[in-house]
Order: structure tokens, then sequence, then C-alpha cells
């Protein structure tokens, strides 16, 4: 009796070891899979930040040349010209909100909107460029001063995004790094500080 007890506890014991070692096989394997999926989202959100950033970047860009073609213009017909292309610029600048959404969401404030002064920023230079100049002849100095200070507001915070590295379009790690918030969320913060600090001066009433 005694050796069937001793039997049978002898084959249970390797049982139970090959039972283990497949459950610890099968845990690494869904383990891997989890790792897997969470460095696919991140990849996907790395490629949203990547090209939010970019627009936001060439928004800065293409409108300043703009605005140094309205101060410099003589008359409404060369006027048009850089509002049109000014308008055409505009649909990116609305890629900037997409990083300060993402930068709540890093940060852990995912149910805090977005602060308004972006939307205030963007809105008033898109409503200032189209009414501003519509006059003959050269611009008042009004218009001058404030094209002057969009100008400088623009440039600061074209000079924070510039910062961000955005050369790394087709390198899988570095887009997961980008999801991360590393090297692009502090810079986001402080072109939503410049646009809330120069509101104030940026506000213009046509």
């Amino acid at each position: 009796m005694e050796q069937q007890q001793t039997g049978k506890r002898s084959i249970a014991l390797p049982i139970t070891l090959i039972l283990l070692v497949f459950s610890l096989i099968g845990n690494v394997f869904l383990y891997s899979l989890y790792l897997q999926h969470k460095q696919g989202e991140k990849f996907d959100d790395g490629q949203q930040i990547y090209g939010a950033a970019l627009d936001s970047l060439q928004y800065f860009e293409e409108l300043i040349p703009q605005l140094d073609a309205l101060i410099q213009s003589q008359g409404v017909e060369e006027r048009l010209h850089a509002k049109f292309l000014a308008g055409k610029s505009m649909q990116k600048g609305l890629s900037f909100e997409v990083l300060a959404e993402k930068a709540l969401e890093l940060n852990g404030q995912l149910d805090k909107p977005v602060e308004d002064q972006t939307d205030h920023f963007l809105e008033n230079v898109e409503a200032a460029l189209q009414t501003i100049g519509s006059y003959a002849g050269p611009l008042t100095a009004a218009d001058q001063t404030y094209l002057l200070t969009l100008k400088q507001s623009l440039e600061a915070m074209h000079a924070t995004l510039s910062t961000i590295n955005l050369n790394i379009e087709d390198n899988r790690n570095a887009l997961i790094r980008l999801a991360s918030g590393i090297g692009w969320v502090e810079k986001v913060e402080k072109v939503e500080l410049l646009m809330k600090n120069h509101s104030a001066e940026l506000t213009k009433t046509p």
C-alpha cells in the first residue's frame, strides 16, 4: 500500500511540473501579445503626434511670410493674395489642438478641455487677417502694429516648436518614444502659454 502511494506521488510531481511549465509559457505568451498590442497603440499615437507637430510647424512657417507680405503691401490687391495664402495654412493650425489634447492626456488630465487660449488665438488670427487692410492704399499704423505684434508672437511659437525633433518619420522606436511625451509636451505647453500671454495684445476689433 505504501509503495502504491509512493508511486502515485512520484507520478504526480512531474505532471505538476509539466502543467506549471505550460502555465508559465502561456502567461509569457499572453504577456508578449499584450506588450505587442501596447507598442502598436503607442506607435499609432506617435504617428498622430508626429503628423500634428509637423502640420503645426508648417502653419507657422507658412503664415509668417504672408504677414511680411501684408506689412509691406501698398494696396488691396497685394493683400488679397497674401490673405488667400494665409487662409490656406489656417487648417494646419488646428493640428496644434491635437498636440494640446495629447499633452493633457499624457499629463493625466484627459477630462480637462483644451485651454480656451488655443481656440481663441487661432480664431482671432484667422478673423483678423480676413478683415485687416480692407481699404485702398498702405496699411494704417494700427494695422501695421497689429501685424508686427502677431508676427513676433508667431516667431516665438515657431522657435519653440522647431526644437522638437521631427526627423523621425521612418523611425518606429522614435515614434513610440514620442507617444510617451518625450521631447515635446513641455514645448507645447510653452506655446500655449505664449498664446495666453499674447492674447490681449493680439485681440483685434475690426
